[in-house]
């Protein structure tokens, strides 16, 4: 019998690697001198593009998720925030507005993200624990480090260490998803092989 569910969340962890390597490519050019404005005028659209992906499809999978357990809540509550994070920076880029407001957000957003990976890996849920507390936690730290380096953005007076910094953490990240998703692939595509639409 063919399934009518699909489980999206190894793409969705695939864009968490791209959101955040996008990211770090920009925090480093600044760090190299790049002018600040060429370099998120640069960012504005994919950052966007990844950002209402991110966005719809967290809702997605919060939504129709039919599978049993609390992972829903897990995966997408901060998923979800998460696109919204990024299409709220694209659109401080765009409109040319500080992002120390979105940065302070980004902070608190942070704390509770590095809660959300603590309480999953206190409780042993998914296959690969640490991986995902490894994720939430350095997304998390990326987060909490963004309102200090808006400030610098902002001002036009980058601190380079600060953006290494930032970088390193978001790579990080993107690559904990990537290992999660990566590992997750080949049993997705196995599992989810009779999937059939809900149309």
């Amino acid at each position: 019998m063919a399934i009518t569910y699909t489980d999206p969340l190894t793409a969705q962890l695939f864009g968490i690697t791209g959101s955040t390597i996008l990211v770090a490519y920009a925090m480093l050019r600044m760090a190299m001198g790049q002018d600040i404005k060429t370099v998120l005028k640069g960012l504005y659209a994919p950052l966007l593009a990844m950002g209402v992906y991110v966005f719809f499809s967290g809702l997605y999978g919060y939504f129709i998720w039919p599978l049993p357990g609390s992972y829903d809540i897990l995966f997408y509550d901060m998923y979800a925030v998460f696109g919204v994070g990024l299409i709220a920076i694209a659109l401080c880029i765009k409109h040319d507005t500080k992002l120390e407001y979105i940065g302070f957000l980004a902070l608190i957003y942070g704390v509770i993200t590095i809660f959300y990976g603590y309480s999953g890996y206190s409780l042993g849920m998914t296959k690969e624990p640490a991986g995902m507390f490894a994720l939430y936690a350095l997304v998390g730290l990326s987060s909490i480090v963004f309102y200090f380096v808006s400030f610098g953005i902002d001002s036009g007076k980058v601190n380079k260490p600060l953006l290494y910094i930032e970088a390193l953490l978001l790579i990080l990240g993107g690559l904990a998803a990537a290992y999660i998703a990566g590992s997750a692939v080949p049993s997705h595509l196995k599992m989810f092989g009779q999937y059939v639409p809900f149309i």
